[in-house]
C-alpha cells in the first residue's frame, strides 16, 4: 500500500530507468485492477444476499393454497405412497381421472418438478407445501446465479452486476419464488436451457457443452408442456444463424436440440401407456383446457397481452429493454440471440388461445433485465469514465427500487395471487370498483 514508483522497481540512484514504454506499464504495481475485483465481488455477494432474502422471506400477502398448488400437493402425497419407481401408477390413474372429468386439470406428467420436490420433503423433511416451495425457491436462487454467469459471458463484469441486480428485485421472479408453484423452477431451466445453446454456438462439438445441454431440455420437457415453445424458439434462432452469424452451428448442436426433448417425451410416453396413448391424451387436455372456465375468463386476450402484462409488472425495465433492442447491431451477437429468442417465443406463445400468462412467461424476465442492463451501461459510456459508472450504478439501483415498488404493489398491497391482466389492473388502481 502506499508504494511509490521509484521504489516498485527499484530505479537506480542516476534516475535513469533501462524500463521505457510499455515495460514500464506492465511492472509498475497499480492498485486498481485488484481493488476492482474485490469492489466487483462485495458488490456481487450484497446483490445475492438481498435477492436470497427476498425470495426466502414469505412476504407476498396472499397466504392460502392455490389451485395448482393444492393439485401438486395431492401429486407429491400419492409419489410419497407408491415411491418415484412406481411413479408411472400416479400418471395413469390420473390419466384414467382426467378422461371422465370436464375440465382439465393440472398434469401429473411434471415429473421434472415433483420429483425433486419430493426428494426435497425426504431429505428435509419438509410437508408437501413446503417441499414444493423449497424446490421452487431454490430454483429462484439458481435463477440469480444463473443470471449472473450469463451476463458474464455475454459482456463482462459490468453486465453480469447490473443483470443480477435487476433480476434480484425483479418482482415477478421474487414472488414465484416463495409459492409452490412451477413457473419459476420452469424458468430456471428454460433460461438454463437457453444459455447451454448459445455456450455450444460459441464452442462447437465440445461435449461437455452438449451433454449438459441435451440433459438440461430433457428435464425442461419434463417439467412442463410450455417446453415446446421454448425448444422450438431455441431451434427457430439456431436455424436463423446462418444470417445472423451468432456462431458456429454443428450438426452436433442440431442433434442434442432434438435428442433432449425425443428422450424426455420417450419417458413421458411410457408412463401414460405408450406414444399412442400419450398423443391421445394430449389432445383430450388441451381441447379441455380451451374450455374450462378460468383459462376462458383470466387467459385470453390479443397477441399483444404478454407485452401489456410486463409493462405493467416491470415498466422501466421493458422500456429499457426495448430501446436496447432498436439499438442492437449485428456485432452485438449475444443480444440479438437473446432478441432473437424473445421474439419467436412471444409469436408461439400469443397465439394460444386461453392460455395466456404472465407466470408462464416467467424465463422473458432475465432477457429483458439483461436488455435493460446492456441499455444503463451503452447510456453511461456517453459520460467520462468516472461519471459513467456513479451514473450507471445510480440507473440500476433507480430501476432496482422500481421493480421491489411493483413487488409491494401487486403482490403485498394487492395480496395477487395469479398475475393475470384483471389481477394486476385492479392492483395498480387501474380499475376502480363502484362503492
Amino acid at each position: 500500500m502506499g508504494l511509490t514508483a521509484e521504489r516498485t522497481l527499484e530505479i537506480p540512484s542516476s534516475g535513469k530507468s533501462p524500463l521505457t514504454g510499455e515495460a514500464l506499464r506492465r511492472r509498475i504495481s497499480v492498485r486498481g485492477p485488484s481493488t476492482s475485483k474485490i469492489f466487483v465481488m462485495v458488490t456481487m455477494a450484497l446483490i445475492l444476499a438481498v435477492g436470497i432474502f427476498l425470495r426466502v422471506y414469505p412476504s407476498a400477502g396472499f397466504k392460502g393454497i392455490g389451485f395448482d398448488e393444492h393439485a401438486y400437493m395431492v401429486f407429491l402425497k400419492q409419489i410419497e405412497m407408491v415411491g418415484v419407481p412406481n411413479y408411472d401408477a400416479v400418471v395413469r390413474v390420473y390419466v384414467e381421472r382426467q378422461y371422465k372429468q370436464p375440465d382439465a386439470v393440472v398434469p401429473a406428467t411434471r415429473i421434472g418438478f415433483l420429483a425433486p420436490a419430493y426428494f426435497f420433503g425426504k431429505l428435509l423433511h419438509l410437508s408437501s407445501f413446503n417441499a414444493l416451495r423449497a424446490t421452487n425457491c431454490g430454483a429462484g436462487i439458481l435463477m440469480l446465479v444463473l443470471s449472473g454467469c450469463f451476463a458474464y459471458r455475454m459482456g463482462g463484469t459490468g453486465m453480469m452486476v447490473g443483470t443480477t441486480a435487476l433480476v434480484a428485485t425483479a418482482p415477478l421472479q421474487i414472488y414465484l419464488s416463495q409459492r409452490a408453484l412451477i413457473d419459476g423452477y420452469f424458468a430456471f431451466w428454460a433460461v438454463l436451457s437457453l444459455w447451454l445453446a448459445w455456450e455450444n454456438l460459441q464452442r462447437p462439438r465440445h461435449w461437455g457443452w452438449l451433454i449438459a445441454y441435451t440433459l438440461s431440455l430433457a428435464v425442461l420437457v419434463l417439467t412442463k408442456e410450455n417446453a415446446a415453445f421454448v425448444v422450438v424458439a431455441i431451434f427457430g434462432v439456431l436455424l436463423s444463424n446462418r444470417w445472423l452469424r451468432l456462431g458456429t452451428l454443428s450438426p452436433q448442436l442440431l442433434v442434442a436440440t432434438l435428442l433432449g426433448p425425443t428422450l424426455a417425451l420417450m419417458l413421458l410416453a411410457g408412463m401414460v401407456g405408450g406414444a399412442w396413448e400419450w398423443a391421445r391424451f394430449y389432445q383430450m387436455f388441451v381441447a379441455k383446457s380451451r374450455t374450462n372456465f378460468y383459462s376462458i375468463f383470466a387467459q385470453d386476450g390479443p397477441w399483444y397481452r404478454y407485452l401489456v402484462d410486463f409493462i405493467l409488472m416491470s415498466p422501466v425495465v421493458v422500456v429499457l429493454a426495448i430501446g436496447r433492442i432498436f439499438q442492437l447491431r449485428k456485432a452485438d451477437r449475444a443480444e440479438v440471440f437473446m432478441t432473437g429468442f424473445l421474439v419467436l417465443n412471444f409469436i408461439f406463445m400469443a397465439s394460444v388461445t386461453y392460455g395466456m400468462s404472465l407466470r408462464y412467461a416467467a424465463y422473458w424476465d432475465m432477457l429483458l433485465c439483461a436488455l435493460a442492463s446492456s441499455q444503463i451501461l451503452s447510456l453511461s459510456r456517453k459520460f467520462p469514465k468516472v461519471r459513467s459508472t456513479i451514473l450507471a450504478s445510480g440507473l440500476i439501483l433507480i430501476v432496482g427500487m422500481t421493480g421491489l415498488s411493483q413487488y409491494y404493489r401487486f403482490f403485498i398491497k394487492g395480496e395477487v395471487y395469479d398475475p393475470v391482466t384483471a389481477a394486476l389492473v385492479r392492483a395498480a388502481d387501474l380499475q376502480k370498483s363502484a362503492k
